[in-house]
């Protein structure tokens, strides 16, 4: 009678087992699930973060561009107003060198 009862204790062993080890893998996958769910909005989150500080660097490069090439002009205009008042005194010391020449020579006539 011990066989039997062995038997039937051994067996019902088993299927405790069985259904313990099907508990842990279904407590199992949806643990895994869960984590991956989590991973997931993680990482979206991760990309709109990402997509919104690259649209704030990409405003702020169009700023800064848009400063220089403003600056750039500026210094170009002021460089072409130098250079025509450089060339103004020029032509102002070429005429009076030429009336100078001019007086010089009428008075030695």
């Amino acid at each position: 009678m011990k066989k039997p009862g062995a038997i039937v204790v051994i067996t019902i062993g088993l299927l405790v087992a069985a259904g313990c080890s099907r508990q842990d893998t279904d407590r199992a996958k949806s643990e895994s699930r869960e984590a991956q769910d989590k991973a997931q909005r993680q990482l979206e989150e991760t990309k709109a973060k990402l997509r919104q500080e690259l649209k704030h660097a990409d405003d702020q490069t169009r700023q800064d561009l848009d400063k220089a090439r403003d600056q750039v002009r500026h210094a170009l205009s002021q460089s072409e107003r130098d250079a025509e008042h450089a060339r103004d005194k020029l032509r102002e010391r070429e005429d009076e060198r030429e009336k100078d020449q001019s007086d010089k020579d009428d008075s030695h006539r």
